[in-house]
């Protein structure tokens, strides 16, 4: 699609009538927040399950539901509070601040050392993309800290498996998706802000104004940029360029060349999802589209790293799936989720048995009139009558059986809440705001 054809259809679509209201932003403001602390610890009375917070009562943060948080043996886990980076014991619900810094920004935890990555972005009113900024290492149990890497412009999403390289991606050139506002989304703790008209000039709900950003930013094609940075050296090494919107760097759990990323944008007009190796080698797509209006996307890798797993709609809001596809065999398997149990993303169990999703409202993709909830998804096979009839070769279906965990009615998605299973697979790690201010909880997968 050329330019001029993208400019087009973004025309099209908003009628040319786009624009930043400061008074959209308000009335999408949540009500005010409860005076006093939620809770430390209930059993919800719709799901009868075990929740208990795990941030301080000034508020938390946990990470994007593809980053590592938890220490190598998963004892410890962190998140970030009010006054930085904190440590919690997963077995006592013990916190420590390790970084008592209100500008570090926490990026992941390491594989296979105890150690903690965070950066501080030099001070200024460009985009954090486009900010210098240092990353520093922390020991996770002496909270020694050391400077490992000093970057002009960029982010860091993602560490290789034997923790040698960083993995990141530039824009250059780019504006801020919202307008007027340099970053849209506090990566600490605020929800997503988006406001835009619609072509009869009303203001969109929150859920169609972040399209028409996406759509506009995916228009501009800027250029872009893949890149690893040696953590021994310090040197930064581009890997890919494009013009395609990058989002979503990851590295393999345990290949440390192989990563994915995808191209960002309105999911039913990319190739979204992408492999390669770190020398450039092997780039080739993961999920090819074979109907009209099919979306897929918002991909992790599985703990053992042959697998890479993503919400597949077949097409856009009607049917769901949570599919994977198998890198070295392409072995694919779909599994069918009900329109309730969709969620904003989704997530595994280290031991692959179990997963999870943590819902949506109304306005979202999927439309759920119930789907306000944080469930537990156990799969299953779809019985064949002619098993001796079966072809490896086939898309393999198995359906997803829910059991609901969290009632999350008073939780607003404008916060996404970042599902994360722990290690041993005992607890769900979730960020909301069902209590006003945005907090970190774990809900027991076992029954109280």
């Amino acid at each position: 699609m050329t330019n001029e054809s993208r400019r087009d259809v973004l025309k099209g679509l908003v009628g040319g009538s786009v624009a930043l209201a400061a008074t959209q932003v308000a009335a999408q403001t949540p009500a005010p927040r409860p005076a006093g602390p939620p809770p430390r610890e209930w059993v919800d009375p719709k799901t009868g399950h075990r929740i208990v917070r795990l941030s301080p009562d000034g508020g938390g943060g946990k990470l994007y539901f593809y980053k590592n948080s938890f220490s190598p043996q998963g004892d410890l886990m962190a998140m970030s509070v009010p006054d930085g980076i904190a440590i919690v014991d997963l077995k006592t619900r013990k916190l420590r601040t390790l970084v008592a810094d209100t500008r570090a920004e926490l990026m992941f935890t390491a594989r296979r050392s105890r150690t903690l990555f965070y950066s501080i972005s030099d001070p200024g009113e460009a985009q954090p993309m486009d900010r210098a900024r240092t990353i520093f290492a922390v020991d996770i149990d002496s909270g020694k800290a050391r400077q490992v890497a000093r970057m002009p412009n960029g982010v860091i999403n993602s560490l290789n498996a034997d923790d040698t390289l960083m993995l990141g991606f530039v824009a250059y050139g780019s504006q801020p998706l919202q307008p007027g506002v340099a970053d849209v989304r506090n990566r600490k703790f605020d929800q997503a802000e988006y406001a835009a008209t619609g072509p009869d000039g009303k203001p969109l709900n929150f859920a169609k104004a972040k399209g028409v950003r996406m759509l506009q930013r995916w228009a501009a094609r800027y250029p872009m940029e893949i890149f690893v940075l040696d953590l021994k050296t310090g040197q930064r090494r581009v890997i890919h360029k494009t013009n395609e919107w990058i989002g979503h760097t990851q590295f393999s759990p345990t290949d440390p060349s192989r990563i994915i990323f995808c191209h960002e944008g309105p999911w039913d007009r990319v190739d979204r999802m992408w492999t390669m190796r770190i020398d450039g080698s092997d780039l080739r797509r993961t999920h090819d589209r074979t109907m009209n209006f099919e979306i897929f996307g918002h991909e992790w890798f599985g703990a053992d790293g042959r697998e890479v797993f993503y919400d597949l709609q077949t097409p856009r809001g009607q049917v769901f799936w949570v599919a994977s596809v198998d890198l070295a065999t392409g072995k694919r398997v779909y599994r069918l989720v009900d329109r309730d149990d969709w969620g904003v993303h989704f997530n595994r169990s280290m031991d692959g048995k179990l997963f999870a999703s943590d819902g949506g409202d109304a306005d979202m993709v999927a439309h759920a009139q119930d789907g306000k909830w944080l469930s537990l998804l156990r799969p299953e096979p779809v019985p064949d009558a002619e098993p001796e009839n079966y072809r490896g070769d086939l898309i393999t279906c198995e359906v997803m059986r829910r059991e609901r965990l969290v009632d999350l009615s008073a939780h607003d998605y404008r916060l996404e809440p970042n599902l994360t299973f722990t290690p041993d697979g005992r607890w769900i790690v979730f960020v909301s705001n069902m209590h006003g201010a945005n907090h970190v909880y774990a809900v027991e997968v076992a029954k109280a």
